[in-house]
């Protein structure tokens, strides 16, 4: 009796961890919103709207970069559709040069950003990385519907 129980308990945790399991289309939606996440942060501290901390900057700025880094392994060949609905338009796919340039530019603006100590620094910065990720959607990413 023991056993049965024990033996369907692993089952469901089986079961759930193997629906909870994401794939490339998940992590990389989930990859940009937490991108959206740190850049309205940084957003708020630039506009004033929130106070300047260094810390904070460079924590953000790092996570971006780290996450900008981690979406070349995800836009793989066979998730060109879903499901779930993609954004990525197909010249992700075919142009393999050009989206792995916008994502270095991502990457250097996010770098930059993190790299900023006063708040003076800190619009120019988030301008420059507004326009990478400005450049990356256009060629990059179709609106959501």
């Amino acid at each position: 009796m023991r056993f049965g129980i024990l033996a369907s308990m692993a089952l469901v945790l089986a079961l759930t961890a193997s629906a909870s399991k994401a794939g490339p289309i998940e992590d990389r939606q989930e990859l940009m919103k937490a991108n959206g996440q740190s850049a309205k942060v940084l957003g708020e501290m630039a506009q004033g709207k929130s106070p300047f901390d260094a810390a904070v900057v460079k924590e953000n700025g790092d996570a971006l970069a780290a996450r900008f880094e981690k979406a070349r392994s995800l836009f793989v060949p066979g998730t060109e559709q879903g499901p779930p609905e993609t954004y990525a338009k197909p010249e992700v796919f075919t142009d393999a040069a050009g989206f792995g340039a916008a994502l270095d530019q991502a990457i250097q603006a996010s770098q930059a950003v993190a790299a900023v100590t006063d708040q003076a620094q800190l619009g120019a910065a988030m301008g420059d990385l507004g326009g990478a990720c400005k450049n990356c959607h256009d060629k990059y990413r179709r609106p959501k519907d």
